[in-house]
């Protein structure tokens, strides 16, 4: 069973993070989707300030993604960083665990708008989709409440606007976690 599992860039400073990396690096057949967290927010500061295009904006948010992933490798050297969709599904087959690095598949990807409204839970859900994951799971910096439907997620600004439309044809096995729920987390997915 191949498992997604997106990683937001807020919590690149969160103590957690370390403990988050250990369980996944000794899980099997798991991708790990990096958010763009503070790289992203430089981003998103710059354009305010340049008023350069959301086009420019979009390509320079996924390369701080790519940041992340690297941020993440060198906090757990055991994953691997794959930048191709022949190199996951061979990792996910091989039972390893990687962390994406967006970039190269993102940018070549006509289908996927270059907007705001597209962050790193909804390339999350694509790359579930390219991969044929059996599950997608959200890590999230914030509380995640209990039974909330996709639609009251977005609306309540934990899950981006594009989200219904990038998970389609994605796994139906989708779930939102508060990264404060990771003993919950790795007993449940250590032990399925």
């Amino acid at each position: 069973m191949t498992t997604v599992i997106k990683l937001g860039g807020s919590l690149s400073g969160d103590a957690r993070l370390e403990s988050w990396l250990n369980v996944l690096a000794e899980s099997q057949s798991v991708v790990i989707v990096p958010g763009g967290g503070p790289y992203a927010d430089a981003v998103r500061a710059q354009q305010a300030r340049w008023k350069f295009s959301d086009i420019l904006a979009h390509r320079m948010a996924v390369l701080a993604m790519d940041q992340f992933a690297m941020q993440l490798h060198g906090i757990e050297p055991r994953l691997s960083l794959e930048n191709d969709l022949t190199a996951l599904k061979q990792t996910c087959a091989n039972r390893r665990a990687a962390i994406w690095l967006p970039s190269l598949m993102v940018l070549a990807a006509e289908e996927i708008p270059a907007s705001w409204n597209i962050t790193s839970d909804s390339l999350a859900a694509w790359l579930a989709r390219k991969i044929y994951a059996d599950n997608l799971v959200i890590v999230k910096s914030c509380d995640v409440p209990s039974g909330a439907t996709i639609a009251q997620l977005i609306e309540n600004d934990i899950v981006d606007q594009g989200f219904v439309a990038m998970s389609k044809g994605a796994t139906r096995n989708i779930r939102f976690v508060s990264v404060n729920d990771f003993a919950q987390f790795a007993d449940s997915f250590i032990g399925a």
